[in-house]
């Protein structure tokens, strides 16, 4: 039944075998015919209070509600691909499983064909309120359907354009005042800033950024590109292939000879970022709302310290910026019906129900009164979230009481990012970062025919690791760029050309899945 996953992990099976699967569960016996079993990754900011997600107040809440006893199952921190692959291989499943289903080997329909997970789409009666929402949102639809149309697992759903985007650029506002500087909006300005924080303020490195996050269109977006794979006018594209691509590794060269791009970049971790934005290093980086720029204006101790978001540059006054962070409106947070699931009715009751009105106010905000209460007909979150009596962060609290901060079976509400961005710094940035066309880039799911998946999959890996090391290479000159044709033969040698062939023909069957 699962021949074929098995044999692409035997390897590791081999090792793993004697590896206990579940990791931290509920063992206290219970009635059969009111019990779950439920394996996922223990998120981090739960595991700081709990080693059970089952202790939770979330989770004894949702039980209490709906008559479930859930015994949740835990790998340990980091290792829950590896402890998926040897769950499944041992054929030994619980009744639900919460994971990246869309990265499974030959896609989320071959788990369907293995006799893995269940095809929930023969079965939609059963869950009436994920069915209407799928109904009335065509376009969600089509990322949770294989190729053929199977529907492999209830999503997390990013329940409005701005909830997928949660980064970007930011910059020392203080610094800016005291030069008499306005926030950057094209190259050219960000160039004279830059060059004012290196000989005005003393940064050792203006411009401190992580590589990947140029795929974001941070400073390539001005060029028409992004790095990386996305879609453009109906057409999958790798952005470092593209004419503009060259221009931008051209301009981030200059910079890093001018000494205001990092001259460490390419050992720039999140790390290097935090000490340098906190301690005055660098003036401007990239990073999110709430670990970025959130986090960043509490740690810092100097008097005035100030960071605002700055709009994806353009190369001209006023274009509007194409390209930016934005992730897609289905995550990877999907949680699927296991074919060893007896209970199949009440599996199905569970995960309906974070699609119901009353389980999306306790996915998103906990429980009325405790972790939050209704003022003049909007959820407000109580201190117990906001001001922690324990110490908690906000993001640790919420994960006792909801699932808004993270993921899971239900649809993410707008409100819960409108109160976690609590600065005005953070709710300014959220507004200006979502002024981009990025949604329209974003790559669905795509599933490559069987046949060539793996073939594909080496290629990708290939391209993406060559990629990344000549991008560092010709932002440090260490290769000129004048080579910037050799790169794209190389690119073709390693067979760019088959990849965008596959994928674009996986986009197609993409747009036509009903």
């Amino acid at each position: 039944m699962k021949k074929g996953f098995k044999k692409a992990i035997i390897g590791a099976v081999a090792l793993c075998v004697t590896v206990s699967i579940a990791g931290c569960g509920n063992e206290e016996k219970k009635d059969s015919s009111n019990k779950l079993t439920y394996w996922m990754e223990l998120e981090s900011n739960a595991a700081m209070s709990v080693s059970d997600y089952g202790e939770t107040p979330f989770a004894k809440e949702l039980e209490k509600r709906l008559g479930i006893d859930i015994e949740y199952q835990h790998p340990p921190q980091g290792q829950g691909g590896e402890k998926f692959n040897v769950m499944v291989a041992m054929d030994d499943l619980p009744d639900i499983i919460e994971y990246r289903w869309a990265n499974y080997p030959g896609g989320p329909g071959r788990a369907i064909s293995e006799g893995i997970i269940r095809d929930i789409g023969k079965e939609l009666d059963k869950a009436p309120n994920f069915k209407k929402y799928l109904e009335e949102h065509p376009e969600i639809s089509k990322w949770v359907k294989t190729d053929n149309g199977e529907i492999f697992a209830f999503p997390f759903i990013r329940g409005d354009k701005s909830l997928q985007v949660s980064a970007g650029i930011c910059v020392r506002k203080d610094w800016l005042d005291e030069l008499g500087l306005a926030v950057p909006e094209t190259i050219d300005e960000w160039e004279n800033v830059l060059v004012a924080f290196k000989e005005k303020k003393g940064a050792a490195a203006p411009l401190t950024i992580q590589p990947y996050q140029f795929a974001w269109g941070t400073f390539c977006g001005a060029y028409g590109v992004m790095q990386g794979t996305y879609i453009d006018e109906g057409k999958v594209v790798f952005g470092s292939a593209q004419p503009g691509f060259k221009d931008f590794l051209a301009t981030m060269n200059k910079w890093y000879n001018m000494g205001i791009l990092d001259s460490n970049i390419a050992a720039v971790n999140s790390k290097t970022v935090d000490a340098n934005i906190i301690n005055g290093v660098s003036g401007a980086t990239a990073g999110s709302i709430g670990s970025g720029i959130g986090r960043w204006m509490q740690a810092a101790t100097e008097p005035g310290f100030e960071l605002v978001a700055a709009p994806y540059p353009t190369l001209n006054k006023g274009d509007y910026p194409e390209y930016g962070q934005a992730q897609s409106a289905v995550p990877w947070g999907f949680a699927a019906i296991t074919t060893s699931c007896e209970n199949v009715d009440l599996a199905y009751k569970l995960l309906d129900y974070g699609y119901s009105e009353e389980g999306h106010m306790l996915f998103n905000f906990g429980i009325e009164g405790e972790s939050y209460t209704m003022v003049d007909g909007e959820p407000i979150y109580t201190e117990k979230i906001t001001n922690n009596p324990d110490g908690l962060s906000m993001s640790a609290a919420m994960a006792m009481y909801m699932q808004s901060y993270n993921t899971g079976a239900f649809v993410q509400d707008k409100r819960y990012m409108e109160q976690y961005a609590s600065l005005p710094q953070q709710k300014q940035a959220w507004e200006i970062w979502s002024n981009t066309n990025a949604h329209e880039h974003v790559m669905p799911y795509l599933y490559m025919d069987e046949e060539e998946a793996g073939e594909i999959a080496k290629l990708t890996n290939s391209i993406s690791t060559y990629e990344s090391e000549m991008i560092i290479k010709f932002i440090m000159g260490i290769e000129p760029i004048e080579n910037y044709d050799k790169y794209l033969a190389e690119l073709e040698t390693r067979g760019l050309s088959k990849v965008l062939a596959a994928q674009q023909k996986a986009y197609e069957r993409y747009l036509v899945r009903e």
